[in-house]
């Protein structure tokens, strides 16, 4: 009788402490900026609980990682310190987190849904992170993008071929400045985030393109 009940009280503390434990029910994936060379690895905490650790990326997205709440830290565990906060959509269970390097030390996010019927294979998002206006053309397509707003791209007027013409620049002093040059390849099984951000050693507005391989559809049974 007394190992029955100290059963059935086991299981109700068990039960109880379930339902306080946070849940996000999503998953994020990480792509940073850029990444100090002493970061160490990281995990997503909150008060009451935390990840696995891992590595931050930014030459690709980081693999699918399980919030423990929908408002959690990005934590380093070799400096013990929170590098970012996030808070997700009620909305939604895949999302994608970029890490911008923020002029009050660590990260600033911007959280996108990972299924996005407005960001399709072959379209690149662009993000500012500079102190001035940068601007580009995708094939026949134009764009411009004050500090610290970020758009979608989507390259058009090069009908069948297998690349396009890039062109990405900064307005300095009332001037346009041409970045680069260059050409693209034209695929639809991937989609580009590219970063625009200040070179701390030339001290002038550069980029940094990362691809994201897309999973083929699943044909309907």
């Amino acid at each position: 009788m007394i190992r029955l009940l100290i059963t059935i009280t086991l299981l109700c503390t068990f039960s109880a402490f379930a339902e306080k434990a946070p849940k996000a029910g999503a998953e994020v994936r990480f792509l940073a900026e850029s990444i100090p060379p002493d970061l160490g690895q990281i995990v997503l905490a909150t008060a009451e609980a935390r990840s696995d650790p891992f590595d931050l990326p930014m030459n690709n997205l980081s693999r699918p990682q399980e919030p423990p709440a929908r408002i959690f830290s990005v934590w380093s565990l070799d400096k013990n310190l929170s590098l970012s906060t996030i808070k997700l959509p009620e909305e939604g269970d895949a999302f994608i987190v970029l890490l911008l390097i923020s002029s009050k030390g660590g990260y600033e996010p911007v959280i996108m849904p990972a299924e996005n019927p407005s960001f399709k294979g072959g379209d690149v998002y662009f993000y500012n992170n500079a102190k001035e206006p940068v601007l580009g053309l995708l094939g026949k397509t134009k764009f411009a993008l004050v500090p610290g707003k970020g758009t979608i791209v989507t390259p058009s007027g090069f009908g069948d071929q297998k690349f396009y013409h890039v062109m990405l620049g900064v307005r300095e002093a009332d001037e346009n400045k041409v970045i680069r040059s260059m050409k693209w390849p034209a695929s639809k099984t991937m989609r580009n985030y590219v970063f625009f951000y200040t070179d701390p050693i030339r001290k002038r507005v550069t980029y940094r393109a990362v691809d994201e391989f897309l999973e083929p559809e699943k044909p309907n049974p």
